[in-house]
Order: structure tokens, then C-alpha cells, then sequence
């Protein structure tokens, strides 16, 4: 039994359906909020409205597997069919397991089982165990094969990216270690001084800057120093860091122009 393959089992029991418990069980990876989770994975419990065809808990395995590194370039064919190639080894591993991913098929039951309601012994909780094994295996794989440690600075206003750098509240740091967030703080906005802060967080070890908005200035200073600018980002600071770390963030590259004296430093 993994970290989350025991919180997903546990949620199981307490009634969440057997998407919902896998895909609540790994929001610190996903950095998807609970809320947001349970309605997306609802509709797939029961094999998919109880319509007995896929199970649960592999749709479930999915949707977990498409947050973290799925691709989102409808022209990027390559992302597209190795991302694919993971979704059948992740489904071939569990059928070798379990000898289904149909619903039906690993409740063995038939039509008048199902009306009747005369099976009592379901293996749902161990298929949702079994499930959470199976991609808290692969993460960690691919933690291992990645050791770099990555500091991320947000532009935030509290806990949100804001639109403009220069005139942030505060930068929400978060330190990664092997894509996984190790540790995080938050430190006011020193102040706005033309080409101040990009120096400030250069020296406070960042590598990558995320940001609603930035002007041409301060993009130009960090890409001197080697700090990697993401622009365009909006919503949580923390999920923007993971969907960055798990590749899901990509810059706009666009230039803050219209408020260029508000985001130049």
C-alpha cells in the first residue's frame, strides 16, 4: 500500500465513488481544489454513471495521469501519442492485475445480478487501492529520473497571481524538489524601483518567474540572468508553480504594453 493508495481506499469507504476517491486522493500532486475535483470525476463512478463500462477508479487513473502530463497543443502529435501510450500502459497494467477495466467484468456481473442488486461482495475499494498503486508508482519514477531543485517566484496578490508584476502584493516562493513542491513562503513586494526586483529575486536564488503581466524591462534582465519568465498566468499561485513543474505552463510571451510604467521593473 502507497501514501495514496490508502487516503484513496479510505475515501472509498466514507462514499465518495471510486473516480472521486482516486482523483481527491492525489489534489497535492494535481493542485486541483476538492471542490473542483469531485464534480469533475462524479459523472464516471459505477463505470461511468453506473453504466458499468469503464472503471471508475481507471478513469479516475486517467484523469490524474492527463493533469500531471497530459498535453494540451491540439497540433503537438508527438505529446498526443505518447501521452496516449501512457494511458494504455497505465490501463494494460491494472487489466493484468485485475484481468478487466470494465466495471461489469470486475464485478462479474449480469443483467439480473444488476437488477436484483444480489452481489454483496464488491473489490471496488481494493480496484481503488490498486489504481492509486499504480500511478504513485509511475510518479515516483519520474520524480527519480529528475533531480533538479527549482525555486519559483509568483507575482501574487495573497494567494493569487496578479496581473501586474511590478505592482504585486507580495511573491509566493515555492522551492521544488524532483518536480514535487518541498517548501513555500510568502514575502511582501520590497518595493517598485525600475530593474529592483528582478535583481532582488535573482539574489534570493530564483529560477523561474511567473507572472499575469511583465514589461519588456524586467524580462530582458531576468533572461540576462538566466531566469526563466512564464507571462499570461492567472488563478491560484501554488497551482500555476505545479502546473509549471509538470509542464502544463507555458508563456504567452506577450509584453505588458499598455501599463508598461506599471510592470517594467
Amino acid at each position: 500500500m502507497s501514501e495514496h493508495s490508502e487516503i484513496a481506499k479510505e475515501l472509498f469507504k466514507k462514499g465518495y465513488n471510486c473516480a472521486q476517491s482516486v482523483v481527491i486522493a492525489f489534489c497535492n500532486e494535481t493542485g486541483l481544489d476538492l471542490e473542483t475535483a469531485l464534480k469533475i470525476s462524479s459523472s464516471f463512478g459505477g463505470g461511468m454513471g453506473r453504466l458499468r463500462e469503464v472503471c471508475g477508479a481507471v478513469s479516475g487513473m486517467f484523469m490524474v495521469a492527463g493533469m500531471l502530463y497530459g498535453y494540451s497543443d491540439p497540433l503537438n502529435k508527438t505529446a498526443k501519442a505518447e501521452h496516449y501510450k501512457l494511458i494504455q500502459s497505465l490501463a494494460t497494467e491494472f487489466k493484468n492485475e485485475n484481468n478487466s477495466i470494465v466495471c461489469r467484468e470486475l464485478l462479474g456481473l449480469s443483467a439480473e445480478k444488476e437488477k436484483n442488486d444480489c452481489y454483496k461482495k464488491r473489490p471496488c475499494a481494493e480496484l481503488v487501492e490498486h489504481a492509486a498503486e499504480i500511478l504513485d508508482a509511475y510518479i515516483q519514477n519520474i520524480k527519480m529520473e529528475g533531480n533538479d531543485m527549482v525555486k519559483i517566484a509568483v507575482a501574487s496578490e495573497n494567494e493569487m497571481v496578479t496581473e501586474h508584476f511590478g505592482h504585486c502584493k507580495n511573491f509566493n516562493i515555492f522551492e521544488a524538489e524532483n518536480n514535487q513542491i518541498v517548501k513555500n513562503e510568502s514575502i511582501p513586494n520590497p518595493g517598485h524601483k525600475p530593474g529592483f526586483l528582478p535583481n532582488f529575486l535573482n539574489d534570493m536564488g530564483v529560477n523561474v518567474v511567473i507572472s499575469g503581466g511583465m514589461g519588456g524591462g524586467a524580462i530582458d534582465i531576468f533572461n540576462e540572468k538566466g531566469i526563466e519568465v512564464i507571462v499570461g498566468a492567472s488563478g491560484n499561485a501554488k497551482a500555476a508553480a505545479q502546473a509549471y513543474l509538470h509542464d502544463r505552463l507555458k508563456s504567452t510571451g506577450s509584453v505588458c504594453h499598455e501599463h508598461q510604467h506599471q510592470c517594467e521593473d
